[in-house]
């Protein structure tokens, strides 16, 4: 074992390297925080975010969904509101919600938006969409949030060390009840496959996208017993839900 290797291992090492971490990186002190409280429905602790990341997606949204005052959007696990205030750019006209489990997030978001008074933007806290009105959103983001990143670490072979496929099933239940006829889902790297909840029939894959590195331990994917899928690729990434929109003939 190298020198480094037996440092890492050093229990006064990691000590001072972890009270290091809380004091001088957010990111990192966000994460431990929300981990340590442990809230029901946790899914991703980490809060990596930027803006416009996922530029493809947010193009096929507003070429896909009708345009005006009257489109509601959600994203689902916002972050920092660096989705929310994306999105605006695509949907000058739309309502757009932004909901995070982490109360130190979305004191960020409300900070932003004091700074940048938007009336058709607003920020809550919540773990799950069970507060939001039945068929509510035209679409509903959810990016890079059913997921978590320690699963990336070595010999993760089932997610529910973190994360249980049950939990992931009753929060897509949930998206379905809260999207209108029509409306379109967005999941983007998500440790299971909505293809496998029973939500998936009442929806259409819309579009796909492709998966950079496929064997990165990131992209790991785990079944229904929250067993590792071996070698799997799940490429599905938009859905949209089975009916007629209103309005539409």
């Amino acid at each position: 074992m190298s020198l480094v290797a037996r440092l890492k291992d050093w229990r006064p090492y990691r000590v001072a390297r972890h009270l290091w971490l809380l004091a001088t990186s957010r990111r990192y002190r966000v994460a431990w925080l929300i981990q340590r409280e442990n809230p029901p429905n946790l899914f991703q602790p980490f809060t990596d975010t930027e803006v416009d990341r996922y530029p493809r997606l947010f193009r096929y949204a507003r070429e896909n969904l009708p345009g005006g005052p009257a489109v509601r959007l959600l994203s689902f696990g916002c972050s920092t509101g660096e989705e929310v205030f994306t999105l605006r750019h695509y949907f000058p006209e739309a309502a757009i919600r932004g909901i995070d489990i982490n109360r130190a997030n979305i004191k960020v978001c409300q900070r932003k938006l004091r700074r940048a008074p938007d009336p058709g933007i607003d920020f809550l806290q919540a773990g799950s969409t069970q507060g939001e009105e039945t068929a509510a959103y035209d679409a509903i983001f959810c990016m890079a949030v059913l997921r978590n990143g320690n699963l990336a670490l070595p010999d993760k072979d089932r997610s529910d060390l973190y994360i249980r496929f049950e939990d992931f099933a009753a929060t897509v239940a949930d998206f379905d009840r809260c999207l209108k006829p029509g409306g379109l889902l967005f999941i983007v790297s998500s440790s299971f496959r909505f293809a496998d909840t029973p939500t998936a029939s009442g929806f259409e894959a819309a579009l796909q996208r492709q998966i950079k590195n496929p064997s990165s331990p990131r992209a790991r994917m785990f079944d229904e017993k929250n067993r590792e899928i071996p070698g799997a690729v799940y490429s599905d990434t938009v859905f949209r839900k089975r009916g007629m929109r209103s309005g539409s003939r």
